[in-house]
């Protein structure tokens, strides 16, 4: 009897591990997002798929025949601050996560919100040359 309590023990311990690395996302920036980017009234249509190999984050523009790689992508993490000893942790100040990525000539910087949420999106504005506007994706 104590032996099939102990395999059940282990039993529910292995497959509590195996759930918890399921779970891991991985990098902030990987994945596929969708979204747009605008210039005043008009809206283009936005995808860009980012890799972390480990050391550096790589990727393309919308995917297909006409893509185009990132020629450079950087996360930039600005440190919040905690809680003062004895407050709610909501009286803290949460990291800042800075994005900028760069393609064909376009460059995109942003803030990431909800990084470690299943509902991350990548907020800010983009220029080329004497162009800019707003662009927003989120990783789906």
């Amino acid at each position: 009897m104590k032996s099939r309590s102990l395999s059940f023990v282990i039993a529910v311990v292995i497959a509590a591990g195996i759930a918890t690395i399921a779970a891991q996302e991985g990098h902030p920036l990987e994945g596929t997002w969708y979204g747009d980017y605008s210039t005043g009234n008009q809206k283009t249509d936005l995808t860009v798929v980012m890799k972390w190999d480990g050391k550096s984050v790589s990727g393309l523009i919308n995917p297909g025949p006409n893509s185009k790689p990132l020629t450079s992508a950087v996360l930039d993490i600005i440190p919040g601050k905690p809680a003062p000893q004895g407050q709610q942790s909501t009286t803290g100040v949460p990291p800042t996560f800075k994005v900028r990525f760069d393609v064909d000539g376009m460059t995109f910087e942003g803030t990431l919100r909800n990084p470690v949420g299943g509902n991350r999106q990548l907020v800010g504005t983009w220029k080329r040359a004497a162009q800019s506007g707003a662009f927003q994706i989120r990783r789906l």
